[in-house]
């Protein structure tokens, strides 16, 4: 019997297995990537460089201006 979509179908059937696979393999990709973070951060040289990185920050970030409201109300408050 002529099928006209059998073309078709077999394209279909082949996306669907192509679609599993790149997504088991980026499940599996994932899984890895997970794993190896997470033994870089419990790592000595993860904590090292978690505390570097939070010392940096914190010695190089800015005190927050007080909104001009404030200055305004303690400027009125002089006279």
């Amino acid at each position: 019997m002529f099928d006209p979509l059998n073309k078709h179908k077999a394209k279909l059937q082949q996306a669907k297995t192509n679609a599993e696979l790149a997504n088991k393999y980026s499940k599996r990709q994932l899984v890895k990537a997970r794993t190896q973070s997470e033994s870089f951060i419990s790592s000595p040289t993860g904590i090292t460089s978690m505390f570097v990185a939070g010392a940096i920050k914190g010695a190089t970030a800015e005190v927050p201006k007080p909104p001009a409201s404030i200055f305004l109300s303690m400027f009125l408050k002089l006279f």
